[in-house]
């Protein structure tokens, strides 16, 4: 991650998501207060604006150049990505996105207000993104939930290779393979999802005895542990949290290492089982993307 290190304040192997609820305070005092520097949020997320509104109020603590700002196109906005770009920093209030991504490797288009597959050609959605980057309206562009036969198809004809591939990682879904071939290509794994979602998709990797024996020994919480597996395998993870207190425990993440023997006592905790496939099959009527 040496462009990244360049760009920001360590520590950067860790970041903020904000799927699903944020707000000015959270983003603020994630900034000022913890030391976050990279912010990933999403057009879909319909969050830019307290994203933006956070950003701006640490900008007397901590200064723009310092931060690393991370958002999505979304799926029906693929023919207008620039449009789509522009909308994303209006909201933000920014000039310009240090990451942009594609959300899903997927279109849509909205029919009878209900969502329609809709596939452009990826290489004419990569031209656009790659002209945002010549327009300097970011400053890198990358992907989210692709798979590797997508990577390999996009990396015959990109002028301008992905930064990132934000996707699901943690324990249960460690895909050490496709990552080990992220890394060699040159792009970021970034992990969504690095806690599983706690108990909320049926999850409890929290509550798995090696995580929580773990856990005592180091005397950390168990989200913690998880954390610092995923950035002792090289994931750029972006937990998401509601809580000024869970700020603190996560980024408190970065201050320890775990012992080689004992990440492999996590390791053994791959299922290869998604968490989020019941918003994915949604999403991507009956498209089995990850198959």
């Amino acid at each position: 991650m040496q462009q990244l290190e360049k760009q920001i304040t360590k520590p950067i192997q860790i970041g903020l998501g904000t799927f699903n609820e944020t707000t000015k305070d959270l983003i603020y005092s994630a900034i000022v207060d913890y030391s976050y520097r990279l912010i990933d949020t999403a057009a879909i997320y319909q969050n830019e604006e307290a994203v933006g509104e956070g950003i701006k109020a640490a900008s007397e603590r901590v200064p723009r150049e310092d931060l690393f700002v991370a958002s999505k196109v979304w799926n029906d906005a693929k023919e207008d990505v620039e449009g789509a770009l522009r909308a994303s920093l209006k909201r933000l209030g920014l000039d310009y996105l240090d990451l942009y991504l594609i959300h899903w490797p997927l279109g849509v288009c909205v029919d009878a207000d209900k969502w329609k597959y809709k596939q452009p050609p990826l290489h004419k959605t990569w031209a656009a993104m790659e002209a945002c980057v010549r327009k300097g309206l970011c400053k890198r562009i990358g992907v989210s939930n692709f798979n590797c036969q997508l990577i390999l198809d996009l990396l015959s004809y990109a002028e301008i290779p992905p930064y990132v591939n934000q996707i699901e990682l943690h324990p249960y879904c460690a895909q050490r393979k496709f990552v080990k071939y992220c890394l060699a290509n040159g792009i970021k794994p970034m992990a969504y999802g690095p806690l599983a979602a706690g108990k909320t998709l049926g999850s409890d990797l929290l509550g798995e005895p090696v995580i929580v024996e773990l856990a005592e020994k180091y005397k950390k919480t168990p989200g913690q542990i998880c954390l610092q597996w995923g950035m002792a395998n090289q994931h750029l993870v972006i937990p998401r949290t509601k809580t000024v207190a869970r700020l603190k425990e996560n980024m408190e993440s970065i201050n320890f290492i775990i012992d080689p023997e004992d990440l492999k006592k996590i390791d053994a905790l791959d299922r290869k089982s998604r968490l989020y496939l019941s918003s994915v099959d949604m999403l991507m009527e009956g498209v089995p993307i990850f198959d």
